[in-house]
């Protein structure tokens, strides 16, 4: 026998490092389009899954789509039910590759128009950079998937004129299901099996309802991708993968079970082409699948939010869904973490008196609805589990820098790492006096107390100031500007009436350093929590010109 099985090898190999090159390329060209479309249009289940349609067909990836999707909705910037309409649109939009390959792929001589566009491509890929070398692998990745194709079909095709088809008519539909499932998980690509079909189909080796087994395999085969990328995953990466595994399952087994009258309607309304039909069934039992799952999105996402379950120890709330490769997504996950944090240390001070400063009314000046630590929680429990929040968000932030970061995300991010550093220097300022506060408090002079009244004051005004500040993006350097100021003035005044005090001997020699040193304690906290705040709400510019005011 002349069939070559190392050029069929070759064949998807090419076929499968184009889609990985070309993958890359798209990811330099649509990276920023795609993650903000995903984050504006995912609040409607239309509109997710046209989304989820678009961007796959457009990527040629629902990997990256998928990757993307899980880091929106760890970060809390899409829904569960907005990620599953992406989903499922996801799963329509790898049939793109099919209409593409059969409308021009095999109407091309393959070898002829590879080659130009992988020499001219891979020409500008080593000679250029930036955006224009991606060009170039674009161009180059393209020629490779139309030489991997070639490949493929001339390699079926020696083997369809010396191998008996008729010893293929005794195998069962689901024998080719199975092979679809099999080769798909095996090459972790269901375009290159459905192009394996497609090849075999024009070939004559199969026939067209073998094909469109296979092609129900493909669609259930990439679940297996996803079932073993999961498992060693957080809860919302196991929720997604268990949603896309139940889509596949059911939309297949609708697929597969109605197979031959799919493709009767094909014939029907006058599809007679075989791998027109081919790609048309393929289409067409993913958009029934859309059909079917659209309207019970929302129950299924809150069916799926009581799956796994987690005893996660870890303080962080959204860092612990995020992953770091998608830096916008990641960096929105620290933004929330980062308000997650100044709630906890405004809510810390508080309590670093006894009793705590009242809460003010009005808004807190971070926009943070999350759940706190219970008013029972130890004052030493709190701050402990607060460096932990810390040290898990600066760990995650490590692993986001090591990725390439537009100008305006690192500066953003900087910013978020100094509003941390700034809180916990607040917390740590208070939590150093603690001892002090209570010593005040037992002190048997009428003084002594009359300071730690003095104090309690001070703070209980700094908390209505900071409540009363105006909401982002309103508040702005004159806000923060005059807080300082007024925070400084407060301070002044009780150094003023120690020193005052010690004059006239009313405090004992004992008591001098442990007043002084709340006092400029109790600046520290209040100053480093201002500053906290504005590093998460001005801008780079205005926090910069307010950290350059005299101190």
């Amino acid at each position: 026998m002349n069939f070559d099985f190392w050029q069929l090898v070759g064949g998807i190999g090419l076929f499968l490092f184009a889609m990985s090159q070309l993958e890359t390329a798209l990811k330099v060209f649509a990276g920023r389009t795609f993650r903000r479309m995903l984050q504006r249009y995912t609040d409607h289940p239309l509109q997710a899954v046209s989304v989820g349609t678009l961007s796959t067909a457009v990527l040629q990836s629902s990997s990256l789509l998928g990757l993307m999707v899980l880091a929106f909705v760890g970060a809390g910037i899409i829904g569960l039910d907005g990620a599953l309409g992406v989903i499922v649109g996801a799963n329509l939009g790898t049939t793109f590759t099919g209409w593409l390959v059969t409308l021009f792929g095999f109407k091309l001589n393959l070898g002829a128009a590879a080659l130009p566009l992988i020499g001219v491509g891979s020409l500008v890929l080593v000679s250029m950079n930036g955006r224009t070398a991606e060009v170039g692998r674009f161009v180059a990745a393209f020629g490779f998937l139309l030489m991997g194709l070639g490949f493929m079909k001339d390699s079926v095709a020696q083997l369809a004129t010396e191998f008996d088809v008729s010893r293929l008519a005794d195998l069962a539909l689901w024998q080719f299901l199975v092979f679809g499932v099999v080769i798909t998980a095996i090459i972790q690509s269901s375009s290159a099996t459905m192009m394996i079909a497609l090849t075999a189909l024009f070939s004559g080796v199969i026939e067209l309802p073998a094909a469109a087994a296979m092609a129900v395999g493909a669609d259930l085969g990439t679940t297996t991708t996803v079932v073993l990328g999961a498992l060693p995953g957080l809860p919302a990466k196991k929720r997604v993968a268990l949603a896309h595994v139940i889509f596949n399952v059911t939309i297949d087994a609708i697929a597969f079970i109605f197979l031959m009258p799919l493709l009767g309607l094909l014939a029907m309304i006058g599809i007679k082409d075989p791998m027109l039909s081919l790609v048309a069934f393929h289409s067409l039992f993913n958009l029934i699948g859309i059909v079917l799952f659209v309207p019970f999105l929302k129950p299924f996402a809150r069916w799926l939010g009581r799956r796994f379950r987690s005893d996660d120890t870890r303080e962080v709330r959204y860092v612990a869904h995020a992953t770091d490769e998608v830096p916008e997504a990641a960096i929105r996950a620290i933004e929330k973490e980062s308000a997650h944090l100044l709630s906890r240390v405004l809510e810390q001070n508080r309590r670093a008196f006894t009793p705590a400063v009242p809460r003010p009314p009005g808004s807190s000046p971070v926009p943070y609805t999350g759940q706190l630590p219970s008013a029972e929680m130890p004052f030493d429990d709190l701050y402990r589990k607060t460096k932990q929040l810390e040290g898990e968000i600066i760990s995650f932030a490590v692993e986001v820098q090591k990725h390439e970061l537009e100008e305006d995300e690192l500066l953003r991010l900087n910013q978020l790492l100094d509003a941390m550093r700034y809180a916990v220097h607040s917390a740590k300022s208070l939590r150093d006096i603690r001892h002090n506060l209570a010593d005040f408090e037992e002190s048997p002079r009428s003084e002594v107390r009359a300071f730690l009244d003095h104090v309690r004051s001070v703070m209980t005004a700094f908390y209505g100031k900071l409540y009363s500040l105006p909401p982002a993006p309103q508040a702005g350097f004159s806000d923060f500007a005059e807080l300082l100021g007024e925070v400084r003035r407060w301070h002044d005044q009780l150094h003023t009436d120690i020193l005052r005090d010690i004059s006239v001997h009313e405090v004992d020699a004992n008591e001098i350093s442990s007043l002084l040193n709340v006092n400029r304690e109790v600046l520290n906290a209040n100053v480093a929590l201002i500053m906290a705040v504005k590093e998460y709400h001005l801008g780079p510019a205005e926090s910069e010109a307010l950290q350059q005011l005299p101190r």
